[in-house]
């Protein structure tokens, strides 16, 4: 059995950062409560909650952020494992802005940061936020091409397709009354499929530490 005296030696550094920048986001949330006027559960608790409406409401919605987030961890989680590995450090760069990627995607999903953040809060259009996220991809794929090349590029690339029928979708809209679910459902399509991606990638790179 581990001791107490151990634990207390490498987890408390951890959980006293993690508390920290824990209690860090509540204060800020305070502030912008106070400053805002604006109650301060409806920075704290489940919108569905908040709004009395039933729990599956964005059920799809919110598994796509679940999924982001399992991606998110899995690129991170594996450019931490081989950070000191020199063999592999194309592999951690990649995991490493991949990573930032994902989050990237993630918090735009969750926040509707293109739709609504930059639009109606920062007066910046909406295509011209989505050009530039564009412009992030395109250098992401283009210096990262030959690693994405020896991976299971195939699934990369689906990802990416899926997730760019959304856009389009969203661009211009079909003229049919589902194109809104049209768009979600592509968005999951790909969302998944990256996910699908990057739990691949992880395993070939960890198994490929294990022999070096």
């Amino acid at each position: 059995m581990r001791s107490l005296n151990q634990q207390f030696r490498t987890i408390t550094p951890v959980l006293l950062i993690s508390w920290l920048l824990t209690l860090l986001g509540l204060l800020c949330a305070i502030f912008a409560s106070t400053r805002k006027d604006v109650a301060l559960d409806y920075l704290t608790k489940d919108p569905a909650a908040i709004m009395e409406v039933p729990f599956y409401i964005g059920f799809f919605s919110n598994f796509g952020i679940i999924v982001w987030t399992c991606a998110f961890y899995i690129c991170l989680y594996t450019a931490y494992r081989i950070r000191d590995n020199i063999t592999l450090r194309d592999d951690y760069y990649f995991m490493l802005a991949s990573g930032m990627i994902v989050l990237l995607m993630t918090m735009d999903d969750l926040y509707q940061i293109h739709e609504t953040v930059f639009p109606v809060y920062f007066k910046i259009p909406e295509n011209a936020v989505l050009l530039t996220y564009f412009n992030i991809y395109l250098i992401y794929i283009i210096y990262f091409r030959r690693r994405i090349l020896r991976s299971d590029f195939l699934a990369f690339v689906l990802a990416f397709f899926f997730l760019g029928l959304s856009a389009v979708i969203k661009i211009f809209p079909l003229p049919i009354p589902q194109d809104t679910f049209l768009k979600d459902a592509f968005k999951l399509f790909g969302t998944v499929t990256w996910l699908i991606y990057f739990f691949r990638t992880t395993n070939e790179i960890l198994d490929k530490e294990k022999t070096v």
